[in-house]
């Protein structure tokens, strides 16, 4: 926290240590971005938990991306299922090692 003090971004930044497969449940919202570079495997569902706390205009971004889409622990299933979902527009970056940036249009 003294970074993002040091920054004067402290009053805009929630950080916490904690199981995220727990935290992420609880989290109240709502979001107007959510960066994810977690447990690869559990991406998908910390999606699911976040999305209906996201604001409509709001941006969830999942890091180590690129280049592992399928088949890469949980990634593929990741990405296809952001992919197949109408209210979100998702594109990539493929700098480094790749950044999902899913865009919420609506809430379904």
């Amino acid at each position: 926290m003294a970074n993002f003090r040091e920054c004067g971004l402290s009053e805009f930044i929630d950080a916490r240590l904690a199981d995220a497969h727990d935290l992420v449940k609880q989290l109240k919202g709502p979001f107007d971005f959510v960066f994810s570079d977690a447990d690869k495997e559990w991406y998908k569902q910390y999606f699911i938990d976040v999305a209906p706390k996201l604001e409509i205009g709001g941006c969830f971004t999942a890091h180590n991306v690129y280049g592992r889409r399928r088949g890469y622990g949980g990634i593929g299933e990741y990405v296809e299922y952001i992919l197949s979902l109408k209210n979100f527009e998702t594109t990539f970056n493929t700098d480094g090692g790749g950044v999902a940036i899913s865009y919420k249009r609506a809430e379904k």
